[in-house]
This record gives structure tokens, C-alpha cells and sequence, in this order.
């Protein structure tokens, strides 16, 4: 396929997924706003923060401990933010306005379905402010943004060929994926170190974010220790938003994708982060909390260098052929 279609097919694929990953942490931050004491309501801003490498408008996070109100007014502002703000590129709604102008230029291979469902999708989005959602349930604004792209997701799942088309947009959400997930893990341990005594509610917040609260709890019972959690998150095949799991699936993209024009370092670069999941992760002292972190930051890297060889081979490429001049 030509090169700008495979580009545009992945990168929708990973500006959606980075998307869908801000509604559902805004949508899980709100919900301690309800009932969690401001220290915890400020830490969990800070992981927030800290997992989308992203500074607040303004300056850093510094919130008033003591005033509730003050921390009322301070969330009203981070998640505009992160949300609606303009010069964020990583904002939700410039996420999916960025998608969407994808989709535009690739209009000749994608369906009439996705592009009706993600222009509705931005056109939404793009008539409202936070001044708009914040006093009637601003969760469930994030849940049903959240359902948007699920059904983007459902009909690309359903409709799409499975062709090179597929493959670069499997692409595009799984390397997405593996860096945000490494990203949200390092995070969780940068505020809540395993040196010090858990806090339950916030390894079952991240186990919610991730969407595996309900698996988890059926594999490991109702006790969220954070080794088991991390374990889960990091190495478990079976779970959809593992990294495990993400790098088992842009493996399979990649041997598809490569039969003419292999992309190799990116190849090897993915298997070699499975294998280490595989047989070296097992093995290592997830208690250690610096060493921990120094793991997935490795594995942030490798799959930065996973990407830049995606677009090295299949979107920068040099014409091999072309006649000399």
C-alpha cells in the first residue's frame, strides 16, 4: 500500500488510543474527587501528570493541602488541561482532531463508517469547554468519549479488511499502548514507591484505568498487592492491556507488514523486549522499586526506537529506484 495511507492508517490508530487512555484516567481521577481525602486527590494528579510526561499550564503542580476548595478549583484547571487546552498536543480533543485529519487524507482507504464515526466524534467534542461538562457529571463525559472510540475501535475490529490496512493500525494502537502503559506503571511507582505502605485504593485505581480490576480480582482475590498488580500489567499474555500482551501483537504486525520490505530492527527490537518479559521478568525483585522503574523505562525506550524504525522503513523511505538525475 502506498506509504502516506499506512502512515495515516497508524497514526489515527495511535492518536485514538492516546485518547481513550486520557478519557479513562481523567474519568478514574474525577471519581476521587468524590470521596478521597485532598493528600490522595493531589498524589494521584501528580501520577497523572507525571505519566503523560506533561507540566500543567503555568507552571508546575503545587496545590493548597489545605483548602478542599482550592483542590475543587485546581482540578477544574488540570483537566481542562489535559482535556481542552490548545497549545496541548496531547489534549484530548487535539488527539482527536489530529485523528480525524488523518482520516481525512486516507478517506480513500478507510470506510464510510469510521470516518462518519470519528467526525462526529470531534465535532462533539469541539462545541464543548470544561465550563460546559464540570458542573453535571464531568465523569461521564470522559466515559462517553471513552464509548466513542470504543465504537470506532468496534467497527474498524468488524469491517476492515485484513490486509496491510489492518496491520498498520494494529500497529499504531500497540506501540501507543506499550509506552503508555510503561509510562502509567513508572508513574505509580515514582508517587507510591513500594518502600513505603500501599495505599489500596490506588493500585485498584490503576488496575480500573487499565481496565483489569475485574480480572485481576478473579486471578489474585480481592487483595491488591502492588507486586501482583505490576506483575499483571507487565507480563500477562492474556490481558488486553498488558504490555505483554501489546508487544505480542505488534510482533504478529510486524511479520505480516514485512514480507516485501522487513522492517528488522523493529522486529527484533519487540522480541527482544517479549523475551525478556518472558524469562527474565519472572525472575526479577519487583520490590525493588528503582529497578523496577529502570525496566520500564528501558522498555519505554525500546519502543520509541520500535516506532522510529515503523516509520524509518515503511513511511521515510528512500525510492530505490529513482532515475538519476
Amino acid at each position: 500500500m502506498l506509504s502516506r495511507n499506512a502512515q495515516g492508517l497508524y497514526w489515527i490508530s495511535r492518536y485514538l488510543e492516546r485518547a481513550q487512555h486520557g478519557c479513562r484516567l481523567l474519568a478514574d481521577q474525577l471519581r476521587t474527587l468524590e470521596d478521597r481525602p485532598v493528600e490522595e486527590i493531589d498524589q494521584t494528579w501528580r501520577r497523572l501528570y507525571a505519566s503523560l510526561d506533561r507540566e500543567p499550564v503555568g507552571g508546575s503542580l503545587e496545590s493548597n493541602l489545605d483548602d478542599e476548595d482550592f483542590m475543587l478549583a485546581d482540578s477544574y484547571t488540570l483537566a481542562d488541561d489535559l482535556t481542552f487546552e490548545s497549545s496541548n498536543p496531547d489534549s484530548i480533543l487535539n488527539c482527536i482532531a489530529t485523528a480525524r485529519e488523518n482520516a481525512r487524507q486516507v478517506r480513500n482507504v478507510i470506510s464510510k463508517d469510521m470516518w462518519y464515526c470519528l467526525n462526529v466524534a470531534y465535532l462533539k467534542l469541539s462545541k464543548v469547554g470544561i465550563a460546559d461538562i464540570w458542573d453535571d457529571r464531568p465523569g461521564d463525559f470522559y466515559l462517553h468519549a471513552e464509548d466513542t472510540i470504543r465504537t470506532f475501535s468496534g467497527i474498524v475490529d468488524s469491517t476492515v479488511y485484513r490486509d496491510d490496512s489492518w496491520h498498520f493500525i494494529q500497529l499504531g494502537r500497540f506501540v501507543e499502548r506499550v509506552q503508555l502503559l510503561a509510562a502509567l506503571i513508572e508513574a505509580q511507582l515514582t508517587v507510591f514507591p513500594l518502600t513505603e505502605a500501599h495505599i489500596e485504593p490506588e493500585w485498584r485505581s490503576l488496575l480500573e484505568v487499565c481496565e483489569a480490576r475485574g480480572t485481576f480480582s478473579r486471578r489474585y482475590s480481592l487483595e491488591y498487592r502492588p507486586v501482583n498488580v505490576i506483575n499483571f500489567l507487565v507480563s500477562d499474555l492474556r490481558l488486553s492491556r498488558s504490555i505483554r500482551y501489546a508487544l505480542a501483537r505488534i510482533v504478529t504486525a510486524l511479520d505480516r507488514v514485512s514480507e516485501k520490505r522487513p522492517a528488522r530492527e523493529a522486529r527484533r527490537l519487540a522480541g527482544h523486549m517479549a523475551a525478556y518479559i518472558d524469562f527474565d521478568w519472572p525472575g526479577h525483585d519487583l520490590n525493588d522499586t528503582d529497578a523496577t522503574r529502570t525496566v520500564l523505562r528501558e522498555l519505554r525506550d525500546r519502543s520509541r526506537r520500535v516506532h522510529d524504525n515503523i516509520e524509518i522503513t515503511y513511511f521515510g523511505y528512500e525510492i530505490e529506484d529513482t532515475p538519476g538525475t
